[in-house]
């Protein structure tokens, strides 16, 4: 189903809010040197790269998530196991 013209800006318009909101985490992150905030921005660029995925496939991120690629599904996984120290099947 296509996206209608009003909704794809609307979900456009999220997804460079979100771009913004990662570039200035990262800005304010970098200098406290901890990696468990490097893997909240991996968090934070599998999630903005799925939905700018779902955005180019015409679908609606907020009703209809994409699957993650294996790739993402890995990134997920190390940085889970990076924050909490556990891996994700433990919790």
């Amino acid at each position: 189903m296509t996206l209608e013209k009003g909704r794809a800006a609307e979900l456009d318009h999220m997804v460079r809010k979100m771009g913004g909101i990662i570039s200035v985490f990262e800005i304010r992150s970098d200098p406290v040197g901890n990696p468990r905030f490097s893997a909240f921005r991996t968090l934070m660029d599998v999630f903005h790269a799925m939905c700018e995925r779902s955005l180019r496939e015409q679908k609606d991120f907020v009703d209809e998530m994409v699957e993650l690629t294996e790739e993402e599904r890995e990134e997920v996984k190390t940085a889970f196991e990076k924050i909490f120290g556990t891996p994700t099947s433990s919790v």
